[in-house]
Formats: structure tokens, C-alpha cells, sequence
């Protein structure tokens, strides 16, 4: 009987050992989950904008004037002059005094047709890239030629 005992007992012990384990990994698996949840919020969650966080934050301004010491006081009494030029002025002389300029037409290098034609796509790329015109890499040659020839 003894024997049976001892049996009990250790028996016993497993499965309080084995709930124990499984109450750990709950507990484990729901800190997990949580990370998970407010780290999924924090990326999807799209950023504050200026104006909301301008309503958190509100700039306090200060009606008070500081005080300047007395030796700054006594140096700075000039008279303000008021340098400000009148916008109506300006405008009045800009509706009597139009100004206009010639414009000059530069003639565009005619490119020879027959000097492209003997180009390859790669080398019509390049003459492209060099002059920033925007092509696809799918374009075949005679797209890239009349690319060419519109930008000349």
C-alpha cells in the first residue's frame, strides 16, 4: 500500500506541474498578444497632424514687455524712422511703365534621321538620359526616335 501511494502522490505532482506550465504559457501567449495589438495600433495608427498638435500644444504669448537694464534704456532713445515703402506706388509705376522684353527664338539642331536610324536602343537611351527626356525601358526604337526627334 505504501507503494500505491507513492504512485499517487507522484502522479499528483505531474499534473500540478503540467497546470502550472500551462498557466504559464497563457499568461505568456497574452503578453504577447498585447505587444502584438499596440505595436500593430502604433503603425497603423497615421501620424498627428501640425494643427492637431498645435491645439495641444498652444503657444502662450507674453503681453508683458521685459524690462531692459537702465544702460540699455538710455542708449537706444533714436527716433524710429519709418524706411517702409508705399505697394501702391509701386504698383501705379508698374501700370504706367510696362516693361517688355524680345524674345529671342533659338533655333533647335535639326537632328539627321539618318544618323539616329544607325543608333542602337541603348545608345537612344543615353542621347535621352543626356537631354532628360523621361522614356520607358519598354519603348522599342522607333518610339525612342521620335522621342528624339520631338525634343530636337
Amino acid at each position: 500500500m505504501d507503494f500505491l501511494n507513492g504512485t499517487i502522490a507522484f502522479l499528483a505532482f505531474i499534473v500540478l506541474l503540467l497546470t502550472a506550465l500551462v498557466a504559464w504559457m497563457y499568461v505568456q501567449q497574452t503578453r504577447l498578444m498585447q505587444t502584438v495589438s499596440a505595436l500593430s495600433t502604433a503603425i497603423t495608427t497615421p501620424p498627428i497632424s501640425f494643427y492637431e498638435a498645435s491645439m495641444n500644444f498652444p503657444v502662450q504669448q507674453h503681453e508683458e514687455e521685459e524690462e531692459q537694464p537702465e544702460y540699455l534704456q538710455e542708449d537706444t532713445q533714436v527716433e524710429e524712422v519709418d524706411d517702409r515703402v508705399s505697394v501702391h506706388e509701386e504698383q501705379e509705376q508698374e501700370q504706367q511703365e510696362p516693361v517688355h522684353e524680345p524674345v529671342k527664338e533659338v533655333p533647335a539642331p535639326a537632328v539627321e534621321e539618318d544618323f539616329l536610324s544607325d543608333k542602337k536602343v541603348s545608345e537612344l537611351r543615353d542621347m535621352l538620359t543626356a537631354k532628360g527626356i523621361p522614356y520607358n525601358k519598354s519603348d522599342k526604337k522607333p518610339t525612342l526616335l521620335n522621342l528624339l526627334k520631338a525634343a530636337s
